[in-house]
């Protein structure tokens, strides 16, 4: 970003994980090297946001559906609390995709994207994407990229994202509808009302609650037989991963906890599969528990 981190505040929120960081990465390990603070809330309930924002607050971070456990945030009315007192809202929109989710139309600042995930759409490349106006992506050019890290994406992974995009509304239509048909089969999401004014459809991912615990999420990884057990999501094959012994196996039970997802949660990522091969597949691995 153009501005220089020291004394500044970063309120990076999240609305389940309190970690919110890929891969069980614990962001506070490596942000305060730059001067930079950081707090955690629990956005499902905008209000939260009131209590935790400081004059010395800059930007406000949070994804929707978030990662592992799927729990929503109302885009809408955080920006207006952000843009009541002038600090950037930043949106991951990788779940969503912006078929499924517009944050910018909701009052977002910034929106950023895994591409790796369901743009690109088939598990082979790594690239990323911002999305914002054009004073804010001139700083992430012209001071993030050329004069602090440095990343920029290939050109064959930027060719692969383009392939990607031509099918996406047809991969995506064919992820949620997978997973509303196995969530129907399971159970109800307690954010459904949220979820259609903000987002076209529910989108391709599962978050399941076992309650045999640790136990019970390793022996649906092992009885699981046509779904890919990997940490990634968006691809034309069905994912599954158990964060508790996965990207969180780093973090004791009581921080799993803490952050808002038990050691039977199994998340999974639909697939273009036949729904009545996943369906045997996933439910079978349950029936077998």
């Amino acid at each position: 970003m153009g501005w220089h981190p020291a004394n500044r505040r970063l309120a990076c929120l999240s609305a389940t994980d309190r970690s919110t960081i890929a891969d069980g990465q614990r962001p506070h390990h490596h942000i305060k090297r730059f001067g930079v603070s950081m707090q955690f809330v629990d956005l499902t309930d905008p209000a939260a946001l009131d209590a935790a924002l400081t004059p010395r607050t800059r930007v406000v971070i949070t994804e929707t559906p978030s990662n592992p456990n799927m729990r929503l945030v109302d885009i809408a009315a955080i920006a207006e609390r952000c843009r009541c007192v002038g600090v950037h809202l930043v949106i991951d929109n990788t779940y969503c995709t912006p078929y499924l989710q517009r944050p910018l139309e909701l009052g977002a600042d910034i929106v950023v994207h895994s591409a790796t995930k369901y743009l690109g759409g088939h598990g082979d490349l790594l690239a990323g994407a911002v999305i914002a106006r054009k004073d804010l992506i001139d700083q992430f050019r012209f001071v993030g990229i050329k004069e602090l890290n440095g990343a920029c994406m290939s050109a064959f992974d930027a060719s692969l994202v383009l392939r990607g995009l031509k099918t996406l509304t047809l991969r995506m239509d064919r992820h949620c509808e997978s997973a509303e048909m196995l969530a129907r089969d399971l159970e109800g999401h307690p954010q459904h009302a949220l979820a259609p004014r903000q987002m076209r459809k529910m989108g391709g991912m599962i978050a399941l609650e076992l309650k045999g615990g640790l136990d019970a999420g390793r022996r649906f990884m092992d009885a699981v037989t046509l779904a890919t057990r990997a940490v990634s999501l968006g691809d034309a094959e069905t994912l599954v991963q158990h964060p508790a012994s996965m990207t969180h196996a780093t973090y004791t039970p009581e921080e799993r906890l803490e952050h808002g997802f038990t050691d039977g949660l199994v998340r999974l990522s639909a697939g273009l599969e036949d729904y009545d091969d996943l369906k045997t597949d996933l439910l079978g691995a349950l029936d077998r528990l």
